[in-house]
C-alpha cells in the first residue's frame, strides 16, 4: 500500500513539475509579446484614411482600417479595397435542382 502511494505522489508531482514548466514558459512567451505591444502602444497613432470606395459600405471601411491598425500599428496606408467577383459554380446550381424536384 506505501508503495503505491509513493508511485501516485512521484506520479502527481512530475504532473505538477511539467505543468509549472509549460506555465513558466507561456508568461515568458506572453511578457515578449506585452512587451511589444507597449512599445508599438507609445507610438503616436497616425490616423488610417481608406478613401470612399464605391459597392463597399463605410461601416465595413471603418472595420478594415481598424483591423488594418490593430495588426500591423501606425504607419500604415490602405490605398485600395476590392471584393472578389463572385460566381456561382454550376455544381451547387445542380444541388439545388435536384433538391427543388425532389420535393415534387
Amino acid at each position: 500500500m506505501l508503495e503505491n502511494l509513493e508511485m501516485i505522489g512521484t506520479g502527481f508531482s512530475v504532473v505538477m513539475l511539467v505543468l509549472a514548466l509549460i506555465w513558466a514558459a507561456c508568461a515568458l512567451i506572453g511578457l515578449f509579446f506585452t512587451r511589444g505591444a507597449k512599445a508599438e502602444a507609445a507610438k503616436p497613432a497616425q490616423p488610417a484614411v481608406a478613401a470612399a470606395t464605391p459597392g463597399v459600405p463605410p461601416h465595413h471601411l471603418a472595420a478594415i482600417s481598424a483591423a488594418v491598425a490593430t495588426t500591423f500599428g501606425g504607419g500604415y496606408r490602405i490605398t485600395r479595397i476590392t471584393a472578389p467577383a463572385h460566381k456561382v459554380g454550376d455544381w451547387p446550381l445542380e444541388g439545388r435542382i435536384q433538391t427543388f424536384n425532389g420535393h415534387r
